[in-house]
């Protein structure tokens, strides 16, 4: 995941890395979904991500925070999109 080694790095917040991992985790929508179940690697990186951003946020400052935070909500709700469609 370079997006997290990004926000946990000095750089903060890359957009384009966001953009990156949240289409990924669209691409896996239909696999998902037909399998009726998360792989437990997958779960794995959706249940540590969000937990590791938020953590991460908080080492910058407050703009880029907030920032970093909104990242990971919109993350965490790609992700809800993914399996609970």
């Amino acid at each position: 995941m370079d997006f997290n080694e990004t926000v946990r790095s000095n750089e903060g917040l890359n957009e384009t890395k966001l953009e990156n991992v949240c289409a990924l985790l669209e691409n896996l929508k239909i696999e998902i979904q037909e399998r009726k179940s998360v792989p437990l690697n997958i779960a794995d990186v959706f249940i540590d991500l969000y937990s590791s951003i938020e953590a991460s946020a908080y080492r910058h400052e407050e703009e880029m925070k907030n920032k970093i935070l909104l990242a990971a909500d919109k993350l965490a709700d790609t992700a809800r999109s993914v399996v609970c469609e």
